[in-house]
């Protein structure tokens, strides 16, 4: 009588010897993608909230000293803006704040004052792989206020 796992069964698992670094070396890229991805659009999210935030805070600055002398407070709602949020953001983001909007011209308050931040962001890898996409995004926010 002839045992089940005999010598017919080694042959089967020394076929199989080697499909597991087959389907590793297979699947390695599509996981490796997967995770750079999901890293590269995490950055893009985390850059639009920090641009978000800037411009908030740019607004909210410049809504409260720009009444004193109007156009000179010092410092400028550029320079705040960028002494604070530069450093967070990556080196080549080129960050650019633009103040604007009656209440930035005049000093009156009760006038509407716009600070508009933008950043640019650098695809890692995606920009590469998606030719849609480009290597570079703009992200950009605007915010309103009343200056006091």
């Amino acid at each position: 009588m002839r045992c089940a796992f005999g010598s017919g069964a080694k042959r089967g698992w020394r076929a199989e010897s080697g499909a597991i670094a087959v389907e590793f070396a297979i699947l390695l890229p599509v996981f490796l993608l997967l995770v750079f991805g999901i890293c590269d659009f995490g950055h893009a999210f985390y850059m639009k909230q920090v641009v978000t935030n800037a411009s908030r805070d740019g607004a909210r600055y410049g809504s409260l000293y720009s009444t004193a002398l109007p156009n000179t407070f010092s410092p400028t709602i550029s320079a705040w803006v960028t002494s604070r949020y530069a450093p967070v953001l990556p080196d080549d983001a080129s960050l650019l704040v633009t103040p604007g909007g009656p209440g930035f011209t005049s000093g009156t308050a009760g006038d509407d004052l716009s600070v508009e931040v933008t950043a640019t962001k650098h695809w890692w890898v995606i920009g590469n792989l998606m030719p849609g996409l480009g290597t570079t995004a703009t992200i950009s926010s605007t915010t309103w206020m009343k200056v006091e």
